[in-house]
């Protein structure tokens, strides 16, 4: 409790100081939040895309489509395999182009028996892709692999560079937290060492101290989290309005996020405060 007290009395003491570090812990904080999320949000995007990715291999007119059916389903990295005859596919085509069902009677089917295969490993497409391909009996095999190959790479130049900002701000952070330690115990030199010498240990005059670093960035946090939380509804909701097959984060993982964020400004808060107190208190021999 004295701690919790002197920690609040210093805090409206170097108001300045306060508002100071305060700010740069919410900028650090609303940011890191905010991008942890995008970033773990896109993940999710590529893991759905990864999911649909399909092998569809187009058989020539004597193609022995069972058998071709019957050894595609033998290989362990396929965990679906369906055969979706020309009749099948100008049937789906017509669904979406109605207008076709009135030419079916004076043109012939020009498409072909279709075997259709999921994989239990999407980052293997390509290479059963280029295996399809060999066997006798297929024209041709389309895979959509290339679009989630580029975003993958994307995602991770991204994670990259996002987390380079991270570490930066965070650095940021804690080096503000560190100078607004030393102003305090500077300001209260004397007070200090009247309690160093009627006996107080060391930990007992760096705990009002690492009880403030704790709350600046507890209370940083705490508001970043409300920006962050509105920012990612507000950009959720557009673009589900807008590409509604796009997941986006659900209540749980908000809340998971949240709190991995309010135990990473704890710890800032109370490591910066912490080596700040030490390293002035030494230098001081208190």
């Amino acid at each position: 409790m004295y701690a919790l007290s002197q920690a609040l009395r210093s805090l409206r003491q170097h108001l300045t100081s306060t508002l100071a570090t305060f700010f740069t812990a919410l900028v650090s904080f609303s940011l890191l939040f905010l991008l942890g999320l995008v970033l773990w949000n896109l993940d999710r995007v590529v893991a759905s895309l990864e999911r649909e990715l399909e092998v569809a291999a187009f058989l020539k007119p004597d193609a022995q489509a069972t058998a071709i059916l019957d050894a595609i389903k033998a290989w362990p990295e396929v965990s679906e395999a369906t055969l979706q005859t020309k009749e099948e596919a100008l049937a789906t085509l017509q669904l979406d182009y109605p207008y076709l069902a009135q030419a079916r009677e004076f043109i012939q089917n020009p498409l072909p028996n279709t075997i259709r295969l999921k994989l239990s490993d999407p980052q293997q497409v390509r290479e059963v892709g280029r295996r399809v391909a060999r066997i006798e009996g297929v024209e041709s095999v389309e895979y959509g692999g290339a679009l989630t190959e580029q975003l993958v790479r994307v995602l991770a130049g991204l994670r990259i560079a996002v987390n380079i900002l991270i570490v930066l701000l965070l650095l940021d952070t804690l080096f503000s937290v560190m100078g607004t330690i030393r102003l305090s115990i500077e300001n209260r030199r004397e007070e200090l060492r009247v309690m160093q010498l009627v006996g107080a240990t060391r930990r007992f005059i760096q705990g009002p101290f690492v009880a403030e670093g704790t709350l600046l960035t507890l209370a940083a946090g705490l508001v970043a989290l409300g920006l962050g939380i509105l920012s990612y509804r507000f950009l959720s909701e557009a673009l589900q309005n807008l590409l509604p097959f796009i997941p986006v984060l659900a209540e749980g993982d908000l809340f998971r996020a949240a709190l991995a964020m309010l135990v990473l400004a704890v710890l800032l808060g109370a490591t910066g405060a912490y080596l700040a107190s030490r390293a002035n208190l030494r230098e001081a021999d208190l």
